[in-house]
């Protein structure tokens, strides 16, 4: 029945609708029901008249009830539809504010006739526009868009999703990093969004690199384990983990590239070849290597100041530039010469075990 009225609606260009042929009106005979069909049962919308509501983000909005259909609030097998439990969920939570996308513009006023119908007073409505993604698309999972989840596992920081969430649709001035209490104290409906955003992946890289460098490392050493655990990482056969993550956090965009850089301090040392040995450490710098070795030995050289002035030391007495002893001390640790500041690098790794890898360059 309902699809015959759908098909025959559509061949008139008209708005498919419920005719309101079961509708019971005064005056009106209603045909007896088929024995063989569950009946469904369907909301009686009131006639004539127009829904209005001040959105906190659109404005006044005003729909016509001749727009508006007797629409389904219970199946046949007596489940209530969506429209129906929204309504009385609200109701029975004392739901001050509806906050939501204006994809549900169009449920508000089938919303606000059945919340008048039922005694109780609307809600303030905010229909916030679409998240745009970067081509200007809508965002949607089919096109690419990630969860929450996806984020957390790429190493983002809950404090970063949210500030960024935060701001994609709110502002308060020009203010663009902001705690979680800070959010709370200052959000209000009036400075939300009424055009819609557009997701900038850069910009969320930026806030949670601002995040990790100024995290506490002891809490994105914690965060981090699950990750060295995935790749791996044995951090209980190295340097102090969090002393590394403090070491590396400054220029890290995500906590997966702090354990990316973590992996140099947990491989096994490095077994240099001869060839390896002539063709990066230069005869010429080696006893300066050896000095500082000798040096580790006898003095402190527990922090990067001590470090780096045992260095300094090295460096005059040799009349040497820090590259020309940097990059060999270097590669005789690692194996490379791509490693964070070279003072702050053996602090980290350790003084006993530092003297140990340079020993094997002879």
């Amino acid at each position: 029945e309902l699809n015959r009225l759908r098909d025959e609606q559509m061949a008139n260009k008209q708005k498919p609708r419920y005719n309101g042929f079961w509708r019971p009106e005064s005056g009106k005979t209603l045909p007896t029901p088929p024995k063989d069909v569950n009946p469904v049962i369907r909301f009686k919308n009131p006639i004539g008249g127009s829904v209005i509501w001040n959105d906190a983000v659109k404005g006044m909005i005003e729909i016509s009830n001749e727009e508006l259909d007797d629409l389904i609030i219970a199946r046949p097998d007596g489940t209530p539809t969506y429209n129906f439990c929204v309504v009385v969920d609200d109701l029975d939570m004392k739901i001050t504010h509806v906050i939501r996308g204006d994809d549900h513009v169009n449920n508000t006023p089938r919303q606000i006739n059945i919340m008048k119908s039922l005694g109780g007073t609307p809600p303030v409505y905010a229909h916030l526009p679409t998240v745009l993604d970067e081509s200007g698309e809508k965002m949607s999972k089919r096109n690419g868009a990630l969860s929450v989840r996806d984020y957390q596992k790429m190493g983002y920081l809950p404090e970063a999703i949210l500030n960024y969430l935060a701001r994609l649709g709110w502002s308060h001035g020009d203010v663009e990093i902001f705690s979680k209490d800070q959010f709370i104290g200052w959000f209000d409906l009036e400075h939300l969004g009424r055009s819609p955003a557009q997701h900038n992946p850069e910009k969320l890289l930026w806030l949670n690199h601002h995040y990790i460098q100024n995290g506490d490392p002891k809490r994105l050493a914690q965060l981090c384990k699950p990750f060295a655990d995935q790749q791996s990482i044995n951090i209980a056969q190295g340097p102090n983990f969090e002393a590394v993550v403090a070491l590396l956090k400054d220029r890290a965009n995500t906590l997966l590239e702090i354990v990316e850089g973590a992996k140099l301090f947990y491989q096994d040392r490095p077994q240099l070849s001869a060839q390896q040995i002539q063709e990066n450490i230069p005869e010429n710098v080696r006893p300066a290597i050896a000095e500082f070795r000798e040096a580790l030995k006898t003095q402190e050289a527990q922090s990067k100041e001590q470090v780096g002035a045992l260095l300094k030391t090295i460096l005059t007495q040799h009349n040497l530039k820090m590259p020309a002893l940097a990059m060999p001390i270097r590669y005789a640790l690692f194996a490379t010469t791509q490693t964070p500041a070279l003072d702050a690098v053996i602090a980290v790794l350790g003084k006993e075990e530092v003297i140990e890898r340079l020993a094997k360059i002879g």
